[in-house]
């Protein structure tokens, strides 16, 4: 898991992992003190309280009003004795709260409860239709005890508008947590669009400039990765200068060799003209690999296009060229000069290394076009398989090597299917030799229905 997440996924999953925990713990230190608050108070407890209260003020020895009152005043209760009973709004009468009341009291002292209706009613099976709102007793002196108490239901909590200060608290707390994603996502936006420049960059122009904001420590690795992508241009710049210098230069010099050649014997001549030759092809196959024949252009195109022109080419340079081929649409995005590249080195190192039977396929899957070219000769072992891939390789089997050329051919190959976005896989070949399997994405492209080319 770490190594699949980048760095807003990792931020992401401390902030919700903080915010589990926290709200874990919140409801663990709720539901613990609920409990302790159940195991404490005892059923009715504010009816109880309310009718001691009422109890004490009725009895002969009541202590001073004053006093008393004193005692009665608290958080979830407040007590007035007043000449007549006080106007209650829209309080209501309830019967069977007055009658549980009187349950309570150890005085005959006449009493009404009151509910407030806007409030939910009592828990079922309490056998009471509200929560006690107000009590109004009458004193054996002839005033009137009022009674007042904020418990009705929930109303001990604290309120902001209407609704429990707890439910304010998660909102809020649900807007700094989206107010710290957001936050958290602007800031590492810069280093995602850093790494999707960077992975632009093919060494023909600085792609990370425009990702130079952000933190400090984000700036400074876009200058760092802009100032090596600058470094990379120049560098494949004078590259580019010595092997365009150094390829006219050999090609004037085998241009010179040829016409001295032209006027030796027939015999010398062939000879020294099929070196030339084979001096000529492995000066192109390093050239083009030296400057990274990727195909800089990308256009919609067909690979089976390409694979069934390349053969045609083929069989009307020589005849005795045999391919079997199946070809269905296979439209990608890329160089076609370049993918054709492709094409030309596989079918030239099946023919070069098989035994004269030879099949190539192209076909498209989901996400992908697939080409496979498959020879019969003697197969590459799986230890070579990756080695084969590298620039100058000719294998280890005497006969490969007396064939090999230049050693560039599946390296150019893998060179321009990476630049693609692709990959290059070498098995085993149902006709007995090599197959080597070339895959390319297809995003952007159509998908088609299979049509067979000839």
């Amino acid at each position: 898991m770490r190594g699949r997440l980048d760095l807003f996924g990792r931020l992401l999953l401390i902030v919700a992992g903080s915010i589990l925990l926290l709200g874990s713990a919140s409801v663990t230190i709720i539901l613990v003190q609920n409990q302790r608050h159940r195991i404490h108070l005892p059923a009715f407890s504010r009816i109880r309280q309310a009718a001691g209260l009422i109890d004490l003020a009725s009895e002969p020895s009541a202590p001073p009003r004053a006093l008393f009152l004193r005692v009665a005043n608290g958080s979830d209760m407040s007590a007035a004795i007043r000449a007549t009973p006080p106007p209650l709004g829209a309080l209501r009468r309830a019967s069977r709260l007055t009658a549980k009341l009187q349950s309570f009291m150890l005085t005959p002292t006449p009493v009404t409860a009151y509910i407030n209706p806007r409030y939910k009613p009592a828990p079922s099976g309490s056998g009471i239709e509200g929560y006690l709102a107000a009590a109004i007793a009458r004193l054996p002196d002839g005033r009137v005890l009022v009674l007042t108490t904020n418990a009705s239901g929930d109303e001990e909590r604290p309120r902001l508008f209407g609704m429990p200060a707890s439910l304010w608290m998660g909102f809020l707390a649900i807007v700094v947590v989206l107010l710290a994603l957001w936050l958290t996502a602007r800031e590492t936006r810069p280093l995602r669009d850093l790494v999707r420049a960077t992975r632009r960059f093919d060494g023909s122009a600085v792609t990370t400039t425009g990702t130079l904001i952000g933190a400090t420590d984000i700036r400074r690795t876009a200058e760092a990765v802009a100032d090596m992508q600058r470094r990379v241009v120049d560098l494949l710049g004078e590259r580019s200068l010595m092997i365009g210098a150094i390829s006219h230069d050999l090609r004037t010099l085998l241009t010179r060799m040829r016409l001295r050649v032209a006027i030796l014997d027939d015999l010398p001549r062939s000879r020294l003209e099929a070196d030339l030759d084979g001096m000529n092809a492995m000066l192109a196959d390093a050239l083009a690999f030296a400057r990274g024949t990727t195909g800089s252009v990308r256009e919609q195109t067909d690979l089976a296009d390409l694979a069934a022109s390349e053969v045609a080419e083929r069989q009307v340079r020589d005849e005795g060229v045999k391919i079997a081929t199946q070809l269905h649409d296979a439209p990608c995005l890329g160089d076609a000069h370049a993918l054709r590249r492709v094409i030309a080195n596989l079918i030239d190192n099946a023919l070069k290394y098989g035994n004269g039977q030879v099949s190539l396929s192209v076909w498209q899957e989901k996400q992908a076009v697939i080409l496979a070219m498959e020879d019969d000769g003697l197969g590459i072992h799986p230890d070579q398989r990756a080695a084969v891939l590298a620039p100058y390789h000719r294998g280890n089997d005497p006969q490969h090597r007396r064939l090999a050329g230049s050693g560039l051919g599946l390296a150019i190959v893998q060179q321009i299917v990476r630049a693609h976005g692709g990959s290059v896989l070498i098995t085993d070949s149902r006709l007995g030799g090599a197959k080597v399997v070339v895959s390319l994405p297809n995003d952007g492209c159509p998908q088609s229905s299979k049509t067979e080319r000839g």
